[in-house]
């Protein structure tokens, strides 16, 4: 463990290096500009404009970051050889994809906290009464973040460079919003063939509807047990598959 939590802090210290928390500086600004832009708004319609754009905002900008990071985790320190002198120590692989994907993980969470922390300052500044569904929304894209992550760590073991693993991310990223439809679309086709492919996609696919709480951040009978198990689980096995293609690759 103590081996995992050292590899943890470098992570967070090398995306610190890489200036990764100016994304939150820009959110920062785009945040206020809106404030200001629609500070003519009814105090009711502004309040809803601000929440609803800055959950979407902060959704995005974390997911934007979390993806490029992960991609580029473990090419980027192949590629300058610094992954040599590392594994060269009493360090197991495992330990290794462990420890990148949890400084990560903390890295990219902190800056979903504080850009939370700009849009909740933003919200009380035009008399927002708070509440707790907007706790629910920003954990909920706290989960898809901790997902796509995982899966970015496995396309970038998986694939030969950056842009590869980050198309693939994206893709997943994309259809595991559509999961409903494509076991809709499935139902729907006589091909044996295609159905089987989309039944596939369907399983395969994550399904990021399960942590969607922003489209329904007002409803009070929203349960995160289901969501928190599912993120967990999905999240390691793709851990433990990008374990799996570290440990057969040659150094």
């Amino acid at each position: 463990m103590k081996k995992i939590w050292a590899i943890c802090r470098y992570t967070i210290k090398e995306n610190i290096r890489h200036k990764i928390f100016y994304v939150i500086l820009l959110f920062a600004a785009i945040t206020v500009g809106i404030n200001l832009l629609f500070g003519f708004m009814a105090g009711d319609e502004q309040i809803r404009l601000l929440f609803d754009f800055g959950l979407g905002a902060i959704e995005i900008f974390g997911l934007v970051v979390a993806i490029f990071v992960s991609s580029g985790l473990i090419i980027e320190e192949t590629e300058s050889k610094t992954v040599y002198l590392i594994l060269s120590r009493p360090v197991k692989r495992i330990e290794y994809i462990f420890g990148r994907y949890l400084g990560m993980i903390l890295t990219v969470i902190a800056g979903l906290l504080i850009m939370a922390a700009v849009h909740v300052s933003v919200l009380f500044s035009v008399s927002w009464p708070g509440s707790f569904h907007y706790v629910l929304a920003l954990a909920g894209i706290g989960m898809k973040i901790i997902l796509v992550s995982a899966i970015a760590l496995f396309f970038s073991l998986f694939s030969t460079s950056v842009v590869t693993a980050v198309v693939f991310t994206i893709f997943f990223w994309i259809l595991g919003h559509f999961g409903t439809e494509l076991r809709y679309l499935s139902s729907k086709i006589s091909n044996i063939f295609v159905k089987a492919v989309l039944k596939l996609f369907f399983y395969i696919m994550p399904n990021f509807q399960y942590a969607n709480f922003r489209d329904f951040a007002y409803a009070a009978d929203a349960s995160l047990i289901l969501p928190v198990a599912y993120t967990f689980f999905y999240s390691l096995i793709c851990i433990c598959l990008s374990s799996l293609l570290f440990s057969k690759k040659e150094f």
